[in-house]
């Protein structure tokens, strides 16, 4: 046993890390391309003189970079690893301010609190060890028997750090959380909010009256509108790519050897094998493959056009010779036909529908390694040329077809290939006319020649009039409804009567049921600012000036008020004060730790650094 847990102490020291910290020791870098002042003088941070290493970044950005890169089959986007870069640094200035306060107060863990804390919070990383678990679910018994093992001091030694500083961290917020305090006025006050019901009138004045159709705008008028909004239309940087590409596509080779095989499967079908066990073995459609190729019943249209022509003229109880489509040989089994009354899609009435039900098995053509190679060796041919006697030139002189990409942004789609990193960051670190190596992605190997760049702007009324065709629709749409709605409450507020103000300007006035603050109500849905201004009106009868919620501008006028019944109070007392403590308790550490910082001397030398290297 304790061997057994003893070779599992190092992978289980870098979960340990992670729950408790996020420090794991990894030998990647952040990768940087410039090395300033910063990074050789090994100082990524100073917290109150307390130096921070370029190590100890590093093993916090890279711990969240792993948990980042696990929940992906992608690389991350430049955006992304910013973030996580500034998550590290908020993560790192967290802990050493936090202990550092801890040392200030000199605050200490005894042995029976550690033992507490770990007996009683297993973490849940160390829960989901295979050591402590039985049928794959944690066991606790074995957790806590491996606490009071001799054998296992080793492995609960090496825990020990880290859980101290974890109680140490708890010890603090608790010592700063303590001053919060409730009352039973603030307990009643908030249960009474919460259980307060009212009944309004109000008239809706939805986005929906207005948007359909859309209002109309001609050139002149979006233009006047960009004029007057100019400084809501930034640009971020963009640039441009041209692109020798040759994609990942199946040659005559590639359909003749699969050909070749989906035959022998035909042969073997025809020979007597069992149709659906063959596919089950070798179909490379993984959805029918595991119900023995069945596809169920389908109507003509459903399927691509040859397996669609192939299947509805075959003969039920027939097997077809491969068959090829985009996505490689098909071997189709026709079971039956049947006719159905049905509504088609895109009719509006029903009429008789045939069906087939057929099993497939699928072999899959798809570019073999020999045809990559061959793609890969051209343009690596191109590449070398290209960095000697220009991109285009050697592109006629090998017969490869140039592609231009429209302006893109950074950690955006590409045109012609899509989203990808490596192709982002090579076009926004280096010059117009520099030549990237071969790169490639699921569909093609391509090398790229910056064509663009643009530096970040304003952008100019051609490039977002589009845009400005969506925005002016919106601002119409939006305004009115604030002016309908402002005219019928002027119409209220000169005697006329709320329902007859409504009609006067083609609304109606709706009396939804009674309501909560926490009810969805139909119009308005749950939008604080409209629910707010219901519940802020006092006297029945009382009308409430326009609201603008989500989908439109609201007018309300308060029926009746219902107070909550208190029988239930003292059952739901307990959990009410625990929710208005913890709220509190958050409001009171935030407040502190913000104070904390600003009373801090803090240099990051780390945003420095990365933006130093996204310059470079």
């Amino acid at each position: 046993m304790f061997k057994a847990l003893r070779r599992m102490i190092l992978p289980i020291i870098i979960i340990v890390l992670l729950c408790f910290g996020g420090l794991i020791v990894l030998e990647w870098g952040l990768g940087f391309s410039r090395r300033g002042q910063y990074t050789e003088a090994n100082v990524a941070a100073m917290i109150n003189g307390m130096e921070v290493s370029w190590e100890t970044y590093n093993r916090v950005y890279q711990s969240l970079y792993q948990i980042e890169s696990e929940n992906t089959d992608e690389e991350l986007p430049e955006s992304k690893i910013r973030e996580i870069q500034q998550t590290a640094w908020r993560q790192l200035l967290h802990d050493h301010l936090i202990m550092q306060e801890v040392a200030k107060h000199n605050l200490v863990v005894t042995d029976n609190e550690l033992y507490a804390f770990l007996r009683y919070n297993p973490p849940a990383e160390l829960q989901q060890l295979p050591y402590f678990q039985t049928d794959g679910r944690f066991d606790y018994q074995k957790y806590v028997s491996s606490m009071a093992n001799p054998q296992d001091a080793m492995f609960w030694a090496s825990v020990e750090p880290f859980a101290k500083e974890n109680v140490l961290k708890q010890k603090l917020q608790e010592m700063i959380i303590q001053a919060a305090h409730v009352t039973e006025s603030e307990v009643k006050e908030f249960y009474l909010t919460l259980n307060e019901k009212i009944k309004v009138g109000m008239v809706n004045v939805g986005y929906d009256r207005f948007s359909k159709p859309p209002p109309r705008s001609t050139d002149e008028e979006l233009e006047e509108f960009f004029n007057e909004r100019r400084d809501d239309y930034p640009v971020d940087e963009r640039a441009a790519f041209n692109i020798a590409l040759i994609e990942k596509k199946p040659q005559p080779l590639d359909w003749e050897r699969t050909y070749n095989k989906a035959m022998a499967i035909y042969d073997s079908t025809q020979a007597g094998a069992d149709f659906g066990e063959m596919a089950g073995r070798y179909s490379e459609d993984p959805a029918s493959a595991k119900e023995g190729g069945d596809l169920g019943w389908f109507p003509r249209g459903q399927m691509v056009e040859e397996f669609d022509r192939r299947v509805f003229s075959m003969k039920e109880g027939k097997i077809s010779e491969p068959i090829r489509s985009k996505f490689g040989w098909h071997i189709i089994k026709l079971h039956a036909f049947k006719e159905e009354m049905e509504k088609p899609r895109g009719k509006k009435e029903k009429e008789l529908v045939k069906k087939a039900h057929a099993s497939h098995i699928l072999v899959k053509t798809e570019a073999g390694q020999e045809t990559l190679d061959r793609a890969y060796r051209r343009l690596e041919e191109f590449h070398t040329a290209a960095k000697k006697k220009g991109f285009f030139k050697a592109a006629e002189d090998l017969g490869l077809p140039i592609k231009n990409t429209a302006l893109f942004f950074r950690d955006k789609n590409i045109q012609f290939i899509g989203r990808d990193p490596n192709a982002g960051r090579f076009a926004f670190e280096n010059e117009v006319d520099a030549i990237s190596d071969v790169l490639e992605n699921k569909t093609a190997f391509y090398v790229l020649r910056v064509a663009k760049r643009v530096p970040a702007g304003m952008a100019t009324f051609e490039e977002v009039k589009e845009k400005l065709r969506l925005d002016i629709v919106k601002y119409k749409v939006v305004t009115l409804c604030r002016d309908t709605a402002d005219a019928i409450y002027t119409e209220i507020q000169k005697g006329t009567d709320i329902e007859k103000a409504a009609k006067m300007f083609g609304e109606e006035y709706e009396t939804p049921a009674e309501f909560l603050r926490t009810d969805f109500v139909k119009g308005p849905g749950r939008d604080p600012m409209a629910i707010g201004a219901a519940f802020s009106l006092s006297e029945p009868g009382q009308i409430s000036e326009p609201v603008d919620f989500n989908q439109g501008t609201v007018v309300f006028k308060l029926l009746e008020r219902t107070s909550p019944d208190l029988s239930d109070y003292n059952t739901r007392r307990d959990s009410l004060y625990a929710v208005i403590l913890n709220y509190k308790r958050q409001e009171l550490y935030g407040r502190w730790f913000e104070n904390l910082i600003e009373n801090s001397d803090i240099v990051n030398n780390i945003e420095k650094t990365l933006q130093e290297d996204r310059e470079f």
